[in-house]
């Protein structure tokens, strides 16, 4: 019996010992970062969660918001959280996103961050934002990817 305890313990001790662990790296030699944003994250421990490309399409492949930014960028997040969801993970998990615009502008840049204050945590995951000319359908005016690391 003693044996089986000890073997539990370990066992328990090992399992908290990889838990999710973020480090946020902001080195004080680069320029400051606006508010939302960080230049790195080391992340240990956990599961790691590829996000594909998520759009404003719906369950019938149509594209929701078509000619309205505005729409597209609600439904992409909302897609984007459902994935997030369906990998055990939330918002708060990840570590790098990516965001395709096409024609970006100033005015699509404040829609944009209009909604992602809402959708990230105070510990924003490290991002990139990119202009494109177009993405794989000629209605779809946003698309994000990335990746989250959960315990779950």
């Amino acid at each position: 019996m003693k044996k089986i305890l000890t073997l539990l313990s370990l066992l328990i001790t090992g399992i908290t010992t990889f838990a999710q662990q973020k480090q946020y790296i902001n080195p004080d030699a680069m320029p400051p970062l606006s508010k939302g944003y960080t230049q790195a994250i080391k992340a240990t421990g956990g599961n790691t969660v590829y996000i594909a490309g998520q759009t404003s399409v719906n369950d019938k492949k149509e594209v929701i918001g078509k000619g309205d930014f505005d729409a597209q960028v609600r439904k992409t997040l909302e897609n984007f959280r459902t994935v997030l969801a369906a990998a055990n993970a939330i918002t708060a998990d990840l570590i790098k996103i990516n965001i395709y615009i096409v024609d970006l502008n100033a005015d699509k840049l404040a829609i944009l961050r209009k909604y992602l204050k809402d959708f990230v945590t105070d510990k924003p995951p490290v991002s990139t934002l990119i202009g494109v000319q177009a993405l794989f359908n000629k209605d779809v005016m946003i698309e994000i990817d990335g990746i989250a690391n959960t315990t779950n």
